[in-house]
């Protein structure tokens, strides 16, 4: 029971760890050459940039950009003592919780919503449900 409680605390809000790399998590990787949805240990990289320049970055153990958003806004703040004016995402990033927390810190956000891509194909637009 220990040991199942020790496991449970490493893995904190996480579904998995890695036992080589403890605050890895794994997630499914672009590089696939197997085409089987194997999944590896890994990190989740965020990055901003202004004019080319990157202004700030972090590693984070959620799969999902949606979750790393806030914290990544939040860190920003931190480093700079300013919140950015205006950020720019794509569709990973869409989530009622984001769109809640650029409106609120008011930041111009042009963040897709995560259905986009799916809504724009015919398959989506003809389903009458």
């Amino acid at each position: 029971m220990e040991e199942y409680e020790q496991k449970l605390a490493i893995c904190g809000k996480r579904n998995s760890y890695s036992k080589t790399d403890l605050d890895a998590t794994f997630m499914r990787m672009k590089e696939d050459a197997m085409r089987n949805g194997q999944t590896k240990p890994g990190y989740n990289l965020q990055i901003s940039t202004e004019d080319q320049f990157i202004t700030n970055f972090d590693f984070y153990p959620d799969p999902t950009d949606t979750l790393t958003l806030i914290p990544f806004m939040e860190l920003h703040e931190t480093r700079y003592n300013q919140k950015p004016e205006t950020v720019v995402a794509d569709s990973g990033y869409g989530s009622e919780e984001n769109y809640a927390f650029l409106d609120e810190k008011q930041i111009t956000a042009y963040v897709k919503y995560n259905y986009f891509h799916k809504e724009q194909k015919r398959k989506y637009r003809d389903n009458a449900f």
